[in-house]
């Protein structure tokens, strides 16, 4: 529906026996002068009048402007003609022929500027004007009809006009003045009525535009209004205690007001909304549509941790889980967040996956400040508020990990990198690069590549000095002799590869892609000589496919993952042979982060003194080092949980776990800052 719509709706077109419409008004006409008639031509006028009211009176509204127009016509200078041109103007706007009906009422104005059919004629065209979406015309004219017209109620009338203009234009400051100018020029018994129109525009102001009018309207109306929408809008920003405490004060000052009923159903609401069942968890998965598989694997390992805990934990057996399917739509994801904050006052939310859906679910659950904690890939959704929380294994946490491990671990100071020429790629480098200046290293090349390539020898051949022609004096003493020596003296750009040995000037090569392309370029590289160099990836390369496609190329190699179910640390074993007999299946990364999110959860539920939302966001951002299946959790004050990767090598022809002292890395890291 329209702005104009909902406008002419609140306006009541069809009801008021005038309603103001603003346009740029024509210069008027000298006044056609009115005679008096003789008593057989005042006969036929009241005839042809009778026949044309009958006809209006009867809903003939054709049949009555013809009657209408031929009594202008043959009488033009009767006191009736005024009258009689107003009427068929009017008819006109019933038959929505606004065009039309704006000439006539026009020619009103024109024809009796002074008479009183003339000032109705100004404001039915300013309602014809609204209705053709002429606002500005509206907006201008409808001010100086409201200061100029004789009558209170007129003037009313042109203000009412003017904020309804206003409102269909999305000026809504200044319709709430225009709307509180008509409440000022009305009667009582219409003020109830501006009232909701003044409501009606509040509602699509915000905190600032309406503590600006309540400086404007420190007392008297709509003082009270204003204050209400303030409280409504701390009620839509979660800031529930504040529209608590001005609910009571109001309803105290003013329990006979018309809105003390309103501010006790709201605060009935509030009270509602504060309420919380502190051993109920919601979860909003997306258990249909295209993630189903995601949610339904988030699912088991909830399912799981919730058994595991009530055995494990002592009183965490009263913890119930309610699930809502949010299907990946954000829309569904909001409603989902809701139903479970107001309807079952749930202590916090986990879920959902999805970017779209966890931004706008977790910014719905900042609102009704609920925790929420986000398993989404999406970064930076935890700025959106306090209550946000996200466990998510971030690209710059594999590359913190991964960079550390090589130049604290491995003595690693000289890097190159081979990357693919997208989104993830280019953030990879950025992120990995970073890390390496930081820790004081340098990269010494980097190569892209298309995503979709498979041939990668230009790339390597740049990458270790092959692909160009070198200058002499770079040239090894062996590849001078003979035929190439030749070659090289004549200044021969020939192909020199099977003369000239790689330069590999750096320790390890870092390759942010997915399995199927490592497992590509790994034998390529080989092919070149480029061997005896690390090669370094992301939580991409866990795949038991990597290991059959080039484990011969790839040993001693390094990349890192959030969970590793091969791991020989104690939490984990159990926890993959206890989801194999549950399961039948290995458990993956979203089966344990989902595991270890509860745990968190549930960790922070059971701290002592925790009774409310609030205190749960405190303990939740206390946590440190808290075990899990995964790995030791900690939150930081950005509400992101923190964990060091698990670092994978690829032993032989399987994957193996590296075990490290990160205690022993951060000493070695103090030591490079001294």
């Amino acid at each position: 529906m329209s702005a104009l719509t909902k406008v002419s709706k609140r306006l009541g077109l069809f009801l008021l026996p005038f309603i103001l419409f603003g346009c740029a008004l024509m210069p008027a006409k000298k006044e056609v002068a009115v005679e008096a008639p003789s008593s057989a031509e005042e006969k036929q006028v009241r005839q042809q009048l009778a026949k044309a009211e009958s006809a209006l009176q009867e809903g003939n509204l054709e049949e009555a402007a013809q009657q209408y127009r031929q009594l202008v016509m043959a009488f033009p200078r009767s006191p009736q003609a005024a009258k009689a041109l107003l009427r068929q103007g009017e008819i006109d706007f019933r038959l929505e022929r606004y065009e039309q009906a704006a000439l006539v009422f026009q020619q009103v104005i024109n024809e009796f500027p002074v008479r009183p059919e003339g000032d109705a004629a100004r404001l039915w065209l300013l309602r014809c004007y609204l209705r053709l979406e002429r606002f500005n015309d509206a907006v201008e004219t409808g001010r100086s009809l409201a200061t100029y017209l004789p009558e209170r109620s007129q003037r009313g009338e042109a203000a009412e006009v003017v904020a309804a203009a206003q409102e269909a234009e999305g000026n809504y400051t200044e319709a709430v003045r225009w709307y509180v100018k008509a409440y000022e020029l009305a009667e009582e018994e219409k003020h109830a009525e501006l009232a909701i129109k003044v409501d009606g525009a509040l509602e699509r102001l915000d905190r600032n535009l309406v503590l600006t009018l309540l400086a404007e309207y420190p007392d008297g109306f709509p003082n009270f209004q204003l204050q209400t929408r303030m409280v409504e809008i701390d009620m839509e920003e979660g800031r529930l205690g504040i529209a608590l405490q001005q609910l009571a004060v109001l309803i105290e000052e003013q329990p006979l007001h018309p809105l003390a009923e309103t501010w006790k159903m709201m605060s009935e609401r509030v009270e509602e909304w504060l309420k919380v069942e502190m051993t109920t968890v919601g979860c909003v998965l997306p258990l249909s549509g295209r993630y189903q598989a995601y949610g339904d694997r988030v699912l088991r390992g909830l399912v799981m941790a919730a058994q595991d805990l009530r055995i494990m934990v002592p009183g965490a057996g009263d913890i119930q889980l309610i699930i809502r399917d949010s299907g990946g739509d954000p829309d569904l994801a909001v409603a989902a967040v809701r139903d479970l904050v107001l309807d079952h006052r749930v202590a916090a939310i986990i879920g959902p996956l999805s970017r779209v859906a966890a931004e706008a679910a977790a910014k719905e659950a900042e609102k009704l400040w609920v925790p929420i904690i986000t398993l989404s890939q999406k970064e930076g959704v935890s700025e959106i508020g306090g209550y946000v929380f996200r466990y998510f294994l971030s690209n710059e946490q594999q590359a913190r990990a991964l960079v550390e491990y090589a130049v604290l671990g491995l003595g690693y100071r000289r890097f190159a990198i081979l990357y693919p020429n997208d989104n993830y790629g280019t953030r990879l480098v950025q992120l990995f690069w970073d890390q390496v200046d930081r820790l004081g290293g340098e990269i010494r090349g980097v190569e892209a590549y298309e995503p979709s390539q498979t041939d990668f020898a230009d790339q390597i051949k740049k990458l270790v000095g092959l692909y160009y022609p070198r200058p002499e004096s770079e040239i090894p003493d062996q590849a001078k002799e003979g035929a190439a020596a030749a070659n090289l003296a004549e200044g021969s750009t020939e192909p020199l590869e099977e003369e000239l040995l790689p330069i590999m000037d750096f320790d390890a090569i870092f390759i942010p892609d997915g399995y199927n392309q490592v497992g590509l370029i790994a034998p390529q590289l080989a092919y070149h000589d480029v061997t005896g160099i690390r090669l370094l990836g992301t939580n991409l390369w866990n795949s038991p496919k990597l290991v059959e496609m080039a484990a011969p190329y790839l040993q001693d190699s390094v990349f890192v993952d959030g969970f590793f179910a091969e791991s020989n640390l104690p939490l984990t074993s159990q926890f993959v042979a206890r989801y194999q007999e549950s399961f039948g299946d290995k458990p993956g990364y979203i089966e344990a982060q989902a595991y270890d999110t509860m745990r968190l959860l549930v960790d922070g539920l059971h701290q002592p003194g925790v009774t409310s939302r609030q205190l749960l966001r405190n303990a939740l951002l206390g946590i440190q080092a808290l075990p899990g299946v995964a790995g030791a959790a900690s939150v930081g004050p950005d509400g992101e949980v923190h964990k060091p990767p698990f670092l994978i090598t690829i032993h032989r022809r399987r994957m193996e776990e590296i075990q490290v002292d990160y205690g022993v890395l951060r000493q070695r890291q103090k030591s490079l800052e001294f």
